[in-house]
């Protein structure tokens, strides 16, 4: 499972640095055309988490993320044969069909195969080390895509996409057999129970919610603190490759540590120290613009640990708690549903940085830091209208939603 996690991210890693590069080269269309039909792409396939709910709940998590991973797999092999701009969005909708179908589904096979865990933060433990290698494989991805730019070559481009089909071709096989199927009983199913359950479920509507801005703090950084560095601080641009790897390998050496650092506490607090990171790496990126000038790279790396921090503390407690607040038997619904906050995030934060941009350098990190910090009341609100489970990880595997 850790191998299939690993090639996921590390494919992402690379593809993403080069797509539009790659796909402007291969189609011969304009950069901005190519970034309109990625994002019509998206847009098409943003339903799809919900359908993948109802078969996640119907067949078992295993062979959706199995199709997912086909999916994938078929969208970069489709990537090397474009030519044309209907070609990239026809491959590329195909390609996030397959993306948004495997993290919609992923969460909830990891789930269940802590279900018979002893331990109470087993979730904790695995969504830890999920977030450990997702961190290194797109850090190892974003090297060899540096590696590959630097070369320019389309037909190498075009390898280098081949093998991350081929790599998903992998990791479809390790799930195949390499992956037990649910532990939880498909009877546990009850008819008539599907969206309609979750929909009457506000305090884990309202955990979604909240979860939509700490996304949108934590898609902050690829997308507007390059773009800020590079407007506002330009003499400062050779410290953004430096920055961002570090970043990565605090990310993917100290995630373990800092679950198991955080085991003993309910899971509200994490999330709350996490909001509260996200304000200080907010506020510490502003002020690189205030301090002399020899203290602004020192302010930059402070802000960026602040960042690492709050990223460790918050996605395994958050997806923990998620899935600990799902009825067993809907449980791919409302982990799919959940997934949206991500998505949701996801598409706000580029416009949302830019346009606050054109207000004042200052601007966005003034929102973000009262973001995160609204994000520590809205927390102790919802929290104690969730399950205990929720809080605690003392699962019941009864559970249901009012």
């Amino acid at each position: 499972m850790f191998t299939v996690l690993t090639i996921d991210s590390l494919t992402a890693g690379l593809f993403t640095p080069l797509s539009l590069l790659y796909l402007t080269k291969s189609s011969h269309a304009s950069v901005a055309h190519i970034g309109i039909l990625l994002s019509l792409a998206s847009l098409v396939a943003l339903p799809v988490p919900l359908w993948v709910g109802r078969l996640v709940d119907r067949w078992d998590a295993k062979p959706v993320v199995l199709i997912a991973q086909v999916l994938q797999a078929l969208g970069f092999l489709g990537y090397v044969a474009v030519s044309s701009p209907t070609s990239v969005f026809c491959i590329a909708t195909l390609a996030a069909i397959g993306r948004l179908a495997f993290w919609a589904a992923i969460y909830v096979l990891l789930g269940s195969l802590t279900d018979g865990d002893a331990d109470p933060r087993a979730r904790d433990r695995w969504f830890g080390i999920l977030a450990a290698l997702r961190a290194a494989g797109y850090g190892l991805g974003a090297v060899l895509a540096g590696f590959a730019l630097s070369i320019s070559s389309l037909n190498f481009y075009r390898w280098l996409i081949a093998t991350n089909g081929m790599l998903l071709v992998v990791a479809a096989v390790l799930v195949l057999t390499g992956v037990s199927a649910s532990r939880t009983s498909r009877a546990a199913q009850v008819d008539g129970r599907g969206y309609r359950v979750l929909l009457r479920d506000r305090p884990f509507l309202s955990l979604t919610s909240l979860n939509t801005m700490y996304a949108l703090c934590n898609m902050l950084l690829s997308v507007g603190f390059p773009l800020y560095i590079a407007s506002a601080l330009p003499h400062l641009i050779w410290a953004v490759g430096p920055l961002l790897v570090m970043n990565t390998v605090v990310q993917a050496l100290l995630q373990p540590a800092m679950v198991r650092w955080t085991r003993n506490l309910s899971r509200q607090i994490p999330l709350a120290m996490a909001g509260a990171l996200w304000a200080c790496w907010a506020l510490a990126t502003l002020a690189a613009r205030h301090v002399p000038s020899d203290l602004a790279v020192p302010a930059c790396t402070v802000a960026i640990l602040c960042y690492s921090a709050a990223q460790m503390l918050h996605l395994p407690a958050s997806t923990a708690m998620a899935t600990d607040a799902a009825p067993i038997d809907v449980r791919g619904r409302y982990l799919a549903t959940f997934q949206y906050s991500f998505s949701i995030a996801g598409m706000i934060a580029p416009s949302m940085f830019s346009t606050l941009l054109v207000l004042g350098a200052d601007v966005p990190w003034a929102v973000v830091s009262a973001v995160a910090i609204g994000t520590i009341p809205l927390l102790m609100a919802i929290a104690p209208r969730l399950p205990a489970a929720a809080l605690t990880g003392a699962r019941n595997p009864t559970h249901e939603a009012p």
